[in-house]
């Protein structure tokens, strides 16, 4: 590499000698008496006669030496100062800065930061271009007297190969071409009418209130309990959600909005969801996380009417995915809950509430620009505005049947939507709550960037949910107990019924249908064991998807989480901890664990204190025990929030007290109420 260095060297400056400019005869007008003596040095450098003396070999290698060290140095500033097109793109958002919380740089100081680019984009210009880097450094943001660029994301190249090794990076995609800056890179909207037609569902917009009230607010919900070990999970899940739909009050908003109503939060407090994501988060999860294209990441675009997603193969590093989102294409992230532990935290306190899992994906769109196509989901949604601002449209379902949909849509065209019946922009600070089968799209506005999170509840929860566990269960049952049920069907069964058979109207297919409906009114009635039964499968279901609890400090000195063994002098290992009948205990949380009958009579209890942080990753968690010992779990189950002492427990021994509670606490369900060190 240092050769070809010295080679290009001495190129550059053979063709300084030979190429013809303007200024040419004015330079050799203005040479001293010394200009001699720089003529034989370029003969003797470039056109050496056939003998040299020993003078002049030593004077033609020390030249040699002199170009090829000024090589070196046109070829690493002609690399540090060449403008690459994602530096450009940059450049452009510099000059037409985003708002001021989205790098947390000061407006005031844009001018100064747009003329610092400038002059060194101008010098970049007048070196030799270099290859555009394929390479990935550790991303930081290029500050400019003191302030960041307008994306702070902005790639570094690698070293030269050569300086410290050859170069190690992951192919780019194919370089796609980028629309002309005055294109539209999505369908737009239609322009934000006056007054927009209502429809039947009624659309509520949360009271606004001022920025110290707000604050306030957000201190006192935010301020966790005094004694976290005695709080009720399910309490604490409420609290959040509290916290979430502030001002609104919980009982209001499942009175007026849950499954029915769009509901908006206005607050003008930029800050009140800050803690949960923010863009340098997004690059610092993409640094320090594997983080895969399709399996943990998406890129969107919607342009023309339609939605396309261009997730190469491989892991997403920065440079890949910041070039993507520079032309134009919406970020998804499919598990931010995996990497941030503030929203995990959020998520894993909300399930508890809610008895489901609560997922989470986050949203990144530049500027003037739509990722996804008109559509809704199988979901209740909670749009949480973190950064910058989004346009929202939302529309009522275009069927009936879609009404709190059971499954996600596809992609609608605009033509086939009506009048919206919502139509507002969530700045930071703000959130929209609307219901499964909603349709709904959001395109950013020109200047503004979008960055939210969309939490998920309720999925695959509806009373057809539990029905479809629960029918079987019928079924199976009444089958092993009527013998009617297992006799055969006539023979003309398919003469007389059918869709082929439905206008023959005679007396053996009115007998047969009335048979059938006598059948299910008789033995498929379900009984309250067969529902019990049902929802047992449902909430084994959930401990399989939910997310696994965040331990707190003051939760961690009391369960099986801090626990540490040590060795003795002859080198057993010794506990920390020691259960007796006085030893008070309670559930981790009230919905750690499920107690099952399974089919085959076994007990088991299904928890989630072990799942991993990727959607049921793992196979579902449980413990088998004993059919006397269910009663004890029924008890704990009973007894939260509070506390009872392990004599409490109805076994027969004490030892089998102890044992079970034991048990129980080493798997990391039970807690104590005291700290055994």
């Amino acid at each position: 590499m240092q050769k070809a260095s010295t080679s290009a060297g001495a190129k550059t400056a053979g063709n300084r000698k030979m190429q013809k400019s303007p200024n040419n005869g004015a330079a050799k007008a203005q040479k001293s008496a010394k200009t001699v003596d720089t003529v034989t040095d370029s003969e003797l450098l470039y056109n050496p006669p056939a003998f040299l003396t020993a003078a002049e070999k030593e004077r033609r290698k020390y030249l040699q030496a002199r170009v090829r060290a000024e090589g070196e140095s046109a070829s690493t500033s002609s690399k540090s100062n060449a403008t690459r097109p994602t530096d450009r793109k940059r450049h452009l958002q510099a000059e037409d800065p985003l708002p001021a919380d989205a790098n947390n740089n000061d407006t005031n100081k844009g001018g100064k930061v747009a003329q610092e680019s400038a002059s060194t984009q101008a010098a970049g210009t007048t070196k030799r271009k270099q290859p555009r880097s394929q390479g990935l450094e550790q991303t930081s943001p290029i500050m400019v007297n003191g302030e960041a660029l307008a994306c702070p994301l902005v790639r570094k190249s690698l070293p030269a190969a050569g300086a410290s090794g050859p170069a190690k990076s992951c192919p780019l995609p194919v370089k796609r071409k980028s629309l002309p800056p005055e294109a539209a890179k999505s369908c737009p909207l239609p322009s934000k009418k006056d007054s927009v037609t209502k429809s039947p569902m009624t659309v509520h917009e949360a009271p606004k209130v001022d920025s110290a009230t707000s604050n306030s607010n957000e201190k006192q919900l935010a301020t966790m309990p005094v004694d976290i070990h005695k709080t009720d999970s399910i309490e604490e899940g409420r609290r959040v959600l509290e916290w979430l739909i502030n001002p609104v009050a919980v009982n209001q908003f499942f009175a007026d909005f849950w499954e029915n109503n769009a509901c908006v939060v206005q607050r003008k407090n930029p800050n009140y969801y800050s803690k949960l994501m923010s863009f340098k988060m997004i690059d610092d999860i993409l640094m320090r996380n594997r983080v895969e294209f399709g399996t943990n990441l998406d890129v969107t675009i919607y342009r023309n009417g339609k939605r396309e997603t261009l997730n190469p193969e491989g892991r997403a590093f920065p440079s890949v995915v910041w070039d993507f989102y520079a032309e134009g294409c919406s970020i998804r992230i499919l598990n931010p809950s995996t990497y941030l532990l503030g929203l995990r935290q959020v998520c894993s306190i909300m399930q508890e509430f809610f008895h489901c899992l609560v997922g989470a994906n986050v949203y990144l769109t530049p500027p003037n620009s739509q990722g996804f196509a008109p559509h809704y989901d199988d979901i209740e949604a909670f749009v949480i505005q973190v950064e910058g601002r989004k346009r929202w449209r939302l529309y009522e379902p275009p069927e009936k049947a879609d009404q709190l949909s059971r499954t996600s849509s596809g992609n609608y065209d605009q033509k086939q939507l009506g009048e919206p019946i919502i139509d507002e922009v969530l700045e930071a600070g703000d959130l929209l709550y609307f219901p499964r089968g909603t349709v709904h799209q959001a395109i950013t506005e020109k200047g503004h960037f979008s960055l939210h999170i969309t939490l998920s509840v309720y999925q695959q929860q509806a009373y057809a949910n539990l029905l479809e566990t629960l029918m079987p269960i019928v079924l199976k049952k009444a089958v092993k107990k009527s013998v009617a049920l297992r006799r055969g069907l006539p023979l003309h069964t398919f003469h007389v019924l059918g869709e082929v058979q439905r206008t023959n109207r005679c007396e053996s297919r009115d007998q047969l249908v009335e048979n059938v409906q006598k059948l299910v009114s008789k033995y498929l009635m379900p009984s309250t064991q067969d529902i019990d039964e049902a929802v047992d499968q449902l909430a084994k279901k959930f401990q399989h998807e939910a997310l696994p609890p965040i331990i707190l400090p003051e939760e961690k000195v009391r369960t099986v989480f801090g626990s540490r063994s040590i060795s003795d002098q002859e080198g057993n290992s010794v506990c920390d901890y020691e259960f007796d009948t006085d030893t008070s205990v309670r559930l981790l949380r009230a919905n750690i664990l499920r107690l099952v009958n399974e089919d085959d009579g076994s007990v088991k209890i299904y928890h989630h204190v072990n799942n991993a942080l990727e959607y049921c990753k793992y196979e579902p968690n449980f413990l088998e025990i004993l059919q006397e010992e269910a009663i004890a779990v029924e008890v704990l189950i009973s007894a939260y929030p509070y506390y009872i002492t392990v004599d409490q427990l109805p076994l027969k021994t004490v030892a089998r007290k102890v044992e079970v509670a034991t048990a129980l606490w080493e798997h990391g369900l039970l807690m104590t109420e005291k700290p055994f060190k």
